[in-house]
């Protein structure tokens, strides 16, 4: 379900920064599994569903994730298999709030990535019905062909004096598995970030770590 958007601005980004093929390190290819991208199954994923920062969240796979929702602010689930992670937050906010001020309080609390960043996509939307959010798509190249590549989905979501953080991150091992890449990206932006939801109402939950519960597939 790649999205061709997304795979020919990933192709231009990595042909404008590939490093010449003479100065290519070869690496055996024994060294890591075969990259996968998520199923295009179109039933409704497993979701799980956090008591702790009021929303659901839909995860292709559902049972290979590890799941982490008690030991800091953030919910981070992490895929083996894919290389990748979710991390969500929501946080409080002392005025009024869109997704300036929720990307500004984001990278305070060093949730966006540090590395330099290529974009692939960069859109303005009206997100959990009325969240004024930014959505961006964005590429870490390697020095490489042979060089890991890691991408990212991310979403800045502001309303009232609630903000909502959402940062999907993935990684492959070359720019020859750059279609996987694009593909999961897609994945990501379209079901995963696509499908959560904030529980209608919720209080903004304070910074203190509780418990949450598995929520089974509709």
């Amino acid at each position: 379900m790649a999205d061709q958007g997304l795979i020919l601005a990933l192709a231009l980004v990595l042909g404008a920064c590939a490093a010449p093929a003479e100065h290519a390190v070869v690496v055996p290819s024994a060294t890591r599994p075969p990259e996968v991208a998520f199923s295009d199954d179109p039933r409704p994923l497993p979701h799980y569903h956090s008591k702790r920062l009021a929303l659901t969240v839909p995860l292709p796979d559902g049972h290979a994730w590890r799941i982490d929702d008690h030991t800091q602010p953030e919910l981070v689930a992490t895929h083996e298999q894919t290389h990748s992670k979710v991390v969500l937050a929501v946080l409080r906010a002392d005025e009024l709030v869109g997704r300036q001020q929720c990307e500004a309080l984001a990278r305070d609390r060093k949730l966006v990535p540090d590395g330099k960043l290529r974009t692939l996509e960069d859109a303005v939307d009206v997100t959990q019905e009325n969240y004024d959010t930014r959505i961006w798509v964005a590429v870490e190249p390697g020095s490489g062909p042979t060089s890991p590549l890691v991408g990212h989905v991310l979403a800045f979501g502001g309303f009232l004096r609630k903000c909502y953080v959402f940062h999907y991150s993935t990684e492959v091992g070359a720019a020859a598995d750059e279609p996987v890449l694009s593909a999961r990206l897609a994945y990501a932006r379209e079901r995963i970030l696509g499908g959560m939801q904030l529980d209608p109402f919720a209080a903004v939950p304070r910074e203190k770590p509780a418990g949450a519960e598995v929520a089974p597939s509709p």
